[in-house]
């Protein structure tokens, strides 16, 4: 008795695809010969180029502040008062991510008879937008002098919240001196850099392997870092994976975190750096005119 065996119109349509493929390849050596190249090249690079550091930013403003001073007025005199209130509104856009500290007032004039006066408020509260500023209505030397004009100024000091993060793929054979991976030169931001990511069982939970990572972080002094988050991606051999991560404040620059169980070999390990900080500014606004 003989089997038949059937095939099915898709199969051969593969057989047909496939041969046209083979028809296209042996026509076209390009491909191969770049594929070959690239092989080459990799493997001629040393180690320490697959071990990268890479510093990304994740958080910047939009826009910029805008502060505008809307009026500056004086207010009427009542019972031959021998002050006069000024009073000044300002207004502000506060884009995301900025927070407003602190405000301040300043106000010069200048009366009829050419003498000048001033007055001013400081640490006014973030949610301000006018003051009232008391000047002489005459000055001290010349009683029938007048207020004549003015130079008002509003400044805000603020910051503005941002976050970097610094990634490097880190071998075991290299975790006991992680090659710093590059910082940032700008002072626009902080610079950080990984140090160490050590493998190791001293000191862990019984049963377990963990990765102490150390980092450098310095700043200008228009910045303020406020913490760090450090996360660890440990791939092991048998192709599962362990994360772990921690929050420290911004004075800390060590963190031991888990890698998983100790019979497990790791292969590689992602080491993340993510910085949390805040860009210190200031901003002023003037106004000029006539009372």
């Amino acid at each position: 008795m003989r089997y038949k065996t059937t095939r099915k119109p898709s199969q051969n349509k593969t057989r047909v695809v496939a041969g046209q493929a083979r028809r296209r390849s042996m026509t076209r050596p390009y491909p191969r010969t770049l594929a070959a190249f690239v092989l080459v090249m990799s493997l001629a690079l040393p180690s320490e180029a697959l071990n990268l550091g890479e510093q990304k930013p994740i958080q910047s403003p939009a826009t910029p502040l805008d502060l505008q001073i809307t009026q500056v007025k004086a207010l009427p005199v009542l019972n031959d008062r021998i002050t006069t209130d000024v009073e000044i509104k300002w207004t502000i856009q506060v884009p995301r991510l900025t927070t407003i500290d602190e405000i301040a007032v300043l106000l010069e004039v200048r009366y009829s008879d050419g003498s000048k006066g001033a007055a001013r408020s400081q640490q006014l509260k973030p949610s301000a937008r006018a003051a009232i500023l008391s000047l002489a209505t005459h000055p001290r030397q010349n009683s029938t002098a007048i207020l004549k004009d003015f130079k008002a100024a509003v400044k805000l000091g603020f910051r503005v919240a941002s976050s970097l993060a610094v990634v490097q793929q880190i071998a075991p054979s290299q975790s006991d001196s992680a090659r710093p991976s590059p910082g940032s030169a700008s002072g626009g931001q902080p610079e950080v850099l990984i140090t160490t990511a050590k493998l190791g069982t001293q000191g862990c939970l019984a049963g377990t392997q963990c990765v102490d990572v150390k980092w450098t972080a310095s700043a200008p002094r228009t910045i303020a870092i406020t913490e760090f988050t450090i996360t660890v991606e440990a791939r092991h051999k048998d192709a599962t994976q362990t994360t772990d991560s921690r929050t420290v404040g911004g004075q800390d620059r060590q963190v031991r975190l888990q890698a998983g169980p100790a019979n497990l070999e790791v292969n590689s390990m992602k080491v993340t750096v993510l910085v949390s900080f805040s860009l210190l500014d200031a901003k002023t606004a003037g106004k000029d005119g006539v009372f």
